[in-house]
């Protein structure tokens, strides 16, 4: 168990409660440096009192949990297939992603729950796992709701478990003219998960107002970034997208949408470090080449970065211009570390 876990286990012994941002970023580095004995210790403190644990400390025991552990979670969180009272949805999604297959048929029954949480995890969890028994009526269910507003938010994303790439058109349509903007990120997940064929249409969803994929609210923006990088829709084609579309010229109020999808994603780019499907594929272009294809002068004479386009279209006084400002900061404070953590494994 690494050190960290350690402490963190401590300070939570000894009452000091901690913001949950800082347990959040304690969460991160377990993920990115436990081992299967973090995740027992984290798993452990989970089953001490289940509704007082951190969410976030929830990914560490995905990230390094096994079978065996997800046994012992499933064992102590179910009683007569149902989950016990104050045990929280999130652990369907975690018994998914660590494939404990004897859990498949009760995150069918939870996936189209009442509740919009419990319905999500069950959606997740079921994304891990062998459907194949369960193929037609997942497919039923899906169908029924085509076409409506609201709806099982996630439960779309479980398309390419039982249809072939030929309904995305019909997904498509879907979240572009029926779905509400609140519960249409299944839909764009689900289109992800046929894979990097999809890639184009998953560019027109992020550009598309209609869909408003970048939605902060209610958190459509990371499932939209966990898309694009399964797609393998990569940052240096949106930039480019937004420096050379000539309907700029014309059209400020697209260039303007762009800019805030963008802005977005690539805050997303810097802080969501989570893998939420095990089997997703993650973005690997560097910090320091987004950067430079943001905001490096191609010629000495003219600022042609993000930040002279928005100069150019909008002017000074822009809102804009005030993020990308801010975003070109955030980017240099993270290459500063990306140096220094360099630095410190070459001299040490």
């Amino acid at each position: 168990m690494i050190q960290i876990t350690r402490k963190l286990i401590h300070l939570n012994r000894h009452n000091n409660r901690l913001d949950a941002g800082i347990v959040s970023a304690y969460a991160d580095i377990i993920a990115k440096y436990g081992s299967i004995d973090d995740a027992i210790a984290l798993a452990q403190w989970f089953l001490e009192s289940p509704a007082d644990f951190n969410g976030s400390l929830l990914y560490p025991i995905m990230k390094h949990g096994n079978e065996k552990l997800a046994k012992e979670l499933h064992n102590n969180c179910f009683y007569h297939n149902e989950l016990r009272e104050g045990i929280p949805d999130d652990i369907l999604h975690v018994l998914g992603y660590l494939g404990f297959t004897d859990c498949t048929e009760q995150l069918i029954s939870y996936m189209e729950a009442d509740d919009w949480g419990l319905s999500m995890s069950a959606c997740m969890g079921l994304l891990h796992l062998p459907c194949d028994p369960y193929k037609d009526l997942i497919k039923s269910k899906i169908e029924k709701w085509v076409g409506q507003s609201l709806f099982h938010e996630f439960l779309p994303a479980l398309s390419f478990k039982c249809a072939a790439p030929e309904i995305v058109p019909r997904l498509t349509d879907w979240g572009e003219h029926a779905a509400s903007t609140d519960c249409n990120a299944g839909i764009i997940l689900g289109i992800a998960l046929f894979g990097t064929g999809q890639k184009d249409v998953l560019k027109h969803i992020l550009w598309s107002p209609n869909w408003e994929a970048h939605g902060t609210g209610t958190g459509t923006c990371i499932w939209s970034y966990v898309s694009m990088q399964h797609v393998g829709l990569t940052f240096k084609e949106l930039i480019g997208d937004i420096k050379h579309a000539p309907v700029f010229m014309e059209d400020r109020t697209e260039l303007d949408y762009r800019l805030d999808v963008l802005y977005e994603m690539l805050s997303l780019k810097l802080t969501y470090h989570k893998q939420p499907i095990r089997f997703a594929c993650q973005n690997n272009e560097s910090i320091r080449e987004i950067y430079q294809d943001l905001f490096s002068w191609p010629t000495p004479h003219k600022d042609e970065s993000i930040i002279g386009l928005i100069i150019d279209h909008f002017g000074l006084q822009n809102s804009l211009l005030e993020k990308y400002y801010e975003l070109r900061n955030r980017f240099e404070l993270k290459i500063d570390h990306e140096i220094e953590l360099e630095h410190l494994l070459h001299e040490y």
